[in-house]
């Protein structure tokens, strides 16, 4: 069975799933759009991504994937774009959440969050990023301290006043580090895996995002991911799997309060060539 297979009754040869394969796999048949059909390059065939462009762009659904159907590819709804305002208010209207309600999170809420969050891009789709959710607050409160603990043992050249500012605020019983939330998101990928971290960078930001629809608010987990890279003792508090690393995570609750206003910011610095 080859790489594609063609239900010629359906296929209009319009020739999209053609244009649409990013590695230029498939190939319009000789005699196309008279005779022929779409086929694939032989030699380049192993070059596929399994991105699923060719079956999804195919408006006839004729074109099946070996390792994808159009029935397997779920249909998307007419008014599935956002407009322009919408989109607008959705980024403009998004702050990053340091204060949360004492609530716990439902982890049906969370994964169905991440199934979405799934289909964020990652390169040459590798879809190589993994997730650690932690919903238990008392374990996120240990990771805090693990964090507190090593910025107590930097030294006077890298303790500079935002350091001291935090430790000083721990010690006054408040969390500077992942701010008492109820849950943390952790993404992570394989620590050979070149693409792991700028996957998980796009995925957390979508994360972020989409948080918002379910009522959620989030804050990028800066400081822990900046111990997890410089000390052995947090990256083994996190208990990822051998052979990965954090690549970036997420505080994520209710928001204790909402916002109403959009701040201001810089104008966007553009070259047009």
């Amino acid at each position: 069975m080859g790489l594609i297979t063609i239900d010629e009754s359906r296929c209009r040869r319009c020739g999209c799933c053609a244009r649409a394969c990013p590695v230029g796999i498939i190939a319009l048949g000789e005699g196309f759009p008279i005779t022929g059909f779409p086929t694939t390059v032989e030699k380049i065939e192993k070059g596929c991504i399994t991105c699923g462009h060719c079956v999804t762009a195919c408006p006839m659904a004729a074109l099946s994937h070996v390792r994808m159907k159009p029935e397997e590819c779920a249909p998307l709804e007419p008014d599935w774009r956002l407009t322009p305002r919408q989109l607008e208010q959705l980024v403009k209207g998004r702050r990053s959440v340091r204060n949360f309600r004492p609530e716990p999170l439902d982890p049906d809420v969370i994964a169905t969050l991440l199934d979405i969050v799934r289909y964020a891009p990652t390169g040459m789709n590798s879809q190589s990023v993994s997730w650690k959710v932690i919903l238990d607050e008392q374990e996120v409160q240990w990771l805090s301290l693990a964090v507190v603990e090593w910025l107590r043992t930097l030294d006077g050249q890298e303790m500079h006043g935002g350091i001291r500012g935090m430790l000083k605020a721990w010690e006054m019983g408040r969390d500077p580090i992942l701010r008492k939330a109820p849950g943390l998101v952790i993404a992570y990928g394989q620590a050979e895996d070149t693409m792991a971290s700028s996957s998980a960078t796009i995925a957390l930001a979508t994360l972020d995002l989409a948080a918002l629809s379910f009522g959620l608010g989030a804050c990028w987990a800066g400081f822990l991911h900046q111990a997890a890279l410089s000390s052995p003792g947090v990256a083994t508090a996190l208990a990822l799997p051998p052979g990965h690393h954090m690549c970036g995570g997420m505080m994520i609750g209710y928001p204790e309060f909402e916002y109403s206003r959009i701040p201001t910011r810089n104008p966007a610095r553009v070259i047009w060539g």
